[in-house]
């Protein structure tokens, strides 16, 4: 088990005290000891000098904590600049974290308008089949455009360290460009079986 070192704040406190009790006890004894022999007052005499001794240690104590106050006072600003520092961090963090999320929430919103239509398209075997390649078209935009939208998420959300929604925006975006894939294949398979 490691030992703590005191700091400095609590070993000038115990300092200050410990001399200030001294000095208390010195003053008690010289003003209430009795005076009335030669050695009685060679004894005041001395106790004169040791409080007189001990005040310039209280003194000198004093000014220890006072230096010592004063640079747990500096610690204190400096913990309270960090403190306000993080605050604006946070609030940062927290901003550019909610505007992504709203592009997250557009993303979703884009991903069902622009897929949306494949679900309505009627079976390929149609007879109406060589009238869907425009709006296939249209659908392969429209996922393009979300695809590329994601994209450009995904690299916020990592140049920001956000894996959560890193994740989110990359598996939104693999959906879609595997939806995507799909609307490719029909329309190729469209295209090979329209009338000449």
């Amino acid at each position: 088990m490691t030992k703590h070192t005191e700091s400095p704040l609590l070993a000038a406190a115990r300092q200050l005290d410990e001399d200030l009790r001294r000095f208390h006890t010195l003053s008690q004894e010289l003003s209430h000891g009795p005076i009335n022999s030669e050695k009685t007052l060679r004894r005041a005499a001395q106790l004169l000098e040791a409080c007189s001794t001990h005040e310039s240690k209280v003194v000198e104590s004093l000014n220890a904590f006072g230096q010592a106050m004063q640079t747990v006072q500096r610690l204190q600003q400096a913990c309270m600049e960090a403190i306000g520092q993080g605050t604006a961090r946070i609030a940062a963090r927290h901003a550019e974290r909610l505007a992504l999320q709203e592009r997250v929430a557009q993303l979703g919103a884009g991903a069902r308008a622009a897929s949306a239509p494949v679900a309505e398209l009627p079976d390929l075997d149609a007879p109406s089949s060589d009238q869907m390649l425009a709006p296939l078209g249209e659908v392969e935009r429209r996922l393009g455009a979300v695809i590329d939208e994601a994209a450009e998420v995904s690299a916020l959300a990592q140049q920001g360290d956000w894996s959560d929604l890193l994740r989110d925006t990359q598996s939104l975006r693999e959906q879609l460009q595997s939806l995507r894939n799909r609307v490719l294949l029909m329309r190729r398979k469209l295209g090979t079986q329209a009338p000449s």
